[in-house]
């Protein structure tokens, strides 16, 4: 199936965060927001028309959490690339050690709270994709793909 439509503007690029400190991983309770109220995620966003995916989740990173974050610390772990209504999603996955920083809630209207959890006792609920992001980066030692929701 061709498709010879060059528009480009229903896809979106949103950056993730495994964020690790002493085996345990960083997630905030969202609130008050459209997309997966009430659910724990991984912090994450949107990254502006222009960004790059690094400066996108580096930004990110410090407008939720108060974490500067550097280029250095962070590594690729995976890809999820996903057809959905109204918006394609592609998703970079990075991976960093927070052992040496302070996460601080700077979207407190957003997010209920930020904490580390053990890997073995997540809480509930964690939407199903950020589940599979989870577990697909956690003890992944290559970045990964995944494309879902796809006709060809």
């Amino acid at each position: 199936m061709q498709n010879n439509d060059k528009n480009r503007r229903n896809t979106r690029i949103a950056v993730y965060l495994i964020g690790m400190h002493d085996n345990k991983i960083l997630l905030g309770k969202r609130i008050n927001v459209a997309h997966m109220n009430e659910h724990w995620s991984l912090p994450a966003g949107h990254v502006f028309e222009g960004e790059s995916a690094t400066a996108g989740l580096i930004r990110e990173i410090y407008e939720e959490c108060g974490i500067h974050l550097n280029r250095n610390e962070l590594t690729l772990i995976g890809a999820l690339h996903q057809f959905s209504d109204p918006y394609d999603y592609a998703n970079y996955i990075f991976k960093a050690d927070l052992s040496a920083h302070t996460v601080i809630n700077k979207e407190p209207a957003k997010c209920e709270q930020l904490r580390f959890f053990d890997l073995d006792n997540l809480p509930h609920p964690i939407a199903s994709y950020i589940q599979n992001i989870i577990d697909k980066s956690i003890h992944a030692t290559i970045p990964w793909i995944e494309e879902i929701n796809f006709k060809a």
